[in-house]
């Protein structure tokens, strides 16, 4: 809400968190409804329930990864396998998470991975910068692969893992991510 009382973008978009750790489906009309604005409105603000979803899932991921990095032991790539390990493990644990992905796999899939939506994008230029900050510190390597696409595969690894379920029927494994991003990293 605006210092007047009134709501706005912001305020929906703090809705749209609540409503999704909540366990329940983000709606456009039904945000638009509690808000009292009409979807237009909405849809002004923050798109359509798709770029919604993505903004909603970003802020809780990148709280999620900054805080597993800060947290993370080691130096180099030890610290960010060991941060996206956390990242991985704790976006399984999120309930909100595991109902959208869930309850709207093919919604979630869309959402996450694709790169018209803004949060794959997103989340692979924070990885970047994390591994540029290691590098900087002289504790990663240089390498032959570019940060940008290192950051790429780091974050498909911890994808294959989240939505394992959705792409080959097995249950999600945070171990295995965890073991496959240290021996990408090493």
């Amino acid at each position: 809400m605006t210092a007047a009382g009134r709501p706005d973008r912001e305020s929906a978009l703090r809705l749209a968190q609540k409503t999704f750790n909540a366990r329940r489906r983000v709606e456009v009309n039904d945000l638009a409804a509690a808000l009292g604005v009409n979807r237009v409105t909405i849809y002004r603000w923050l798109g359509d329930r798709d770029a919604i979803l993505a903004e909603v899932v970003w802020r809780l991921g990148e709280r999620t990864l900054l805080d597993a990095y800060a947290a993370a032991e080691g130096a180099g790539g030890t610290r960010i396998a060991n941060a996206m390990s956390a990242f991985v493990r704790q976006t399984l644990a999120h309930a909100g998470m595991r109902h959208f992905l869930t309850n709207e796999t093919e919604t979630a899939l869309r959402v996450l991975t694709r790169g018209g939506h803004t949060f794959q994008p997103r989340l692979v230029a924070l990885v970047e910068t994390l591994l540029t900050r290691e590098r900087d510190a002289g504790a990663l390597p240089a390498g032959d692969i570019d940060p940008h696409d290192l950051a790429y595969l780091c974050v498909r690894v911890g994808e294959s893992f989240v939505y394992t379920d959705a792409i080959t029927g097995e249950p999600p494994d945070p171990d295995r991510a965890e073991r496959a991003l240290h021996y990408l990293l090493r």
